[in-house]
């Protein structure tokens, strides 16, 4: 289903969040709290996005790698961000040694592993001590007139903007199907520490519709 949309991924996200999801990724990015020269894993980077900004702070004495398990999307990612180092790859089975990274990063692909807790895990395993660890994430609509809103949008307009600019309706029928498994922030900062991450925090974006977890080794 990626391999499908991969072309025009990035078109359709920035049409529905209208703009927005480039500040969530930079704030992201940002939350790693890497420097110039630092090192970096992004986990289902998918077209590199993320990948970018944080190659962009570690500057070119950096490391930074984008993994995912979709070769579309990896197409996408090396045409668009050349200078940076893509790999296939399982985020349940990260295909590097312990504790080599300053920080790990997955955008908007937690809910799409098998295993979320086991790829949390991965995460914080190939993080050298006192790396940070990053989720962003949607989390489940919240009560009230906002979520009531987020989830008509989810159900009826994400499926037919997705599907008319991806020319793939089912692929967003799909994406908007899962809202059901978007966890609240109680139960993301739940599953992080139960994946051994210390210092667990959230940060909530976009009036609840968005967050951004973040943890260490302990």
């Amino acid at each position: 289903m990626f391999d499908r949309i991969a072309r025009r991924y990035d078109l359709v996200n920035t049409v529905l969040s209208g703009g927005t999801d480039a500040g969530w990724r930079r704030r992201a990015a940002r939350e790693t709290g890497i420097g110039a020269g630092g090192s970096a894993l992004d986990v289902a980077c998918g077209s590199g996005k993320l990948t970018a900004e944080l190659a962009r702070i570690a500057g070119p004495t950096g490391h930074i790698v984008g993994l995912d398990f979709s070769p579309q999307m990896l197409e996408v990612a090396r045409h668009d961000h050349p200078d940076i180092e893509f790999e296939e790859g399982d985020a349940l089975k990260l295909p590097f040694d312990d504790a080599i990274f300053d920080a790990s990063t997955i955008a908007f692909g937690l809910r799409n592993l098998a295993d979320p807790i086991l790829g949390l895990r991965e995460m914080l395993r190939v993080l050298k001590p006192g790396g940070r660890a990053v989720v962003l994430e949607f989390v489940r609509p919240p009560r009230g007139f906002v979520g009531g809103a987020y989830r008509l949008y989810l159900r009826t307009l994400l499926p037919a903007i997705g599907g008319l600019l991806s020319g793939e309706p089912s692929a967003y029928r799909y994406l908007s199907a899962t809202v059901d498994s978007y966890r609240t922030p109680e139960e993301l900062t739940a599953m992080a520490a139960g994946a051994g991450w210390s210092g667990v925090r959230f940060q909530s974006l976009a009036m609840g519709t968005v967050g951004i977890l973040s943890g260490r080794p302990a």
